[in-house]
């Protein structure tokens, strides 16, 4: 609906797009269960994953490259209410400077039709690792401001680098194609006011059951007489396995925060708020963690439930 957002109590048109990916088929799942949206759901692969679940005419599938300004995706937007977007080239952290770029033609072209067609609110999954570089290491680095929490409002410090076994990560890229869609919102917050931003840095949000206890970077032990893994350029070993394990942990999403978040996003409007484009954690209420979570006083009131402490054993 051009230029509206429907309160809660009327039936929303959203199209998500990476709807075959572990975060959009969670929760193309959940929404088509509940059987109160009319869904559009876009990917560049085939429907395969999700149509086993699904039955009506309120969903519809559209196979789309969306670099590009297909009209079988774009004219859809003249009458959605909320986009959500999932969309990348690569959704791993080490993505390379190639596939952020083609992200960041996929989510520039989503964002920009999406608010020349005044879609009342659009949804933007970005990710923790915008603020990764505040794990250190040897420590864990400060931000500007001096606080110990990392909310929406911290300055950004994109990517991280550490060992997942006996590979190198560095998350640099992606997290860059991740903040530069957030810098866009808050661009086109400004240039298209009929349009609501809401951008979620999700944190660890693993594809199935998504039990804390597999987030692990399972680095091998050095034999003896060998060399630690170390960062390229650098003469220092790589953060220790536990500290790795850690900071992931406090980054967990479960299924249930992560449906009911943007179940949340999705139900609340902005207007009364001057914040036209709103940047979040998307992460569970782990003790320990150094990311905010929402809290019912804020714009969006939403409180996570889950806490990686009570569900890894």
């Amino acid at each position: 609906m051009s230029g509206l957002f429907r309160s809660t109590f009327m039936r929303k048109r959203v199209l998500i797009t990476g709807s075959n990916g572990n975060l959009g088929s969670k929760l193309a799942k959940c929404l088509i269960a509940t059987g109160q949206f009319d869904l559009s759901l876009v990917d560049i692969q085939p429907e395969s994953i999700i149509k086993g679940g699904s039955s009506g005419p309120s969903v519809e599938y559209i196979q789309a490259d969306l670099r590009t300004q297909q009209t079988c995706w774009t004219r859809r937007l003249r009458r959605t209410d909320v986009v959500i977007h999932f969309a990348v080239a690569n959704s791993q952290p080490d993505a390379s400077w190639t596939e952020a770029s083609d992200s960041m033609d996929i989510t520039f072209n989503v964002l920009l039709q999406a608010s020349k067609a005044r879609v009342g609110r659009v949804i933007i999954a970005s990710s923790c690792h915008v603020a990764g570089g505040y794990k250190e290491q040897g420590g864990i680095k400060l931000a500007k401001d001096g606080s110990n929490v990392l909310s929406g409002n911290t300055e950004p410090l994109v990517g991280m680098q550490y060992a997942c076994g006996d590979t190198f990560i560095d998350s640099t890229a992606y997290a860059s194609a991740h903040f530069a869609a957030e810098r866009l919102a808050t661009s086109l917050a400004v240039s298209y006011p009929d349009t609501s931003f809401v951008v979620v840095r999700i944190g660890c949000c693993q594809p199935g059951t998504n039990n804390p206890r597999t987030i692990t970077s399972q680095r091998p032990t050095t034999p003896s007489g060998q060399s630690p893994l170390t960062a390229p350029g650098s003469g220092s070993p790589l953060d220790d396995p536990v500290v790795i394990d850690e900071w992931m942990k406090s980054m967990w999403l479960s299924n249930d925060d992560f449906i009911g978040l943007f179940r949340k996003i999705i139900d609340t409007p902005l207007e009364k708020s001057k914040t036209r484009c709103l940047v979040m954690n998307g992460v569970s209420a782990n003790r320990g963690s150094r990311f905010a979570t929402d809290t019912s006083s804020s714009p969006i009131g939403f409180c996570p439930q889950s806490d990686c402490k009570d569900n890894s054993s």
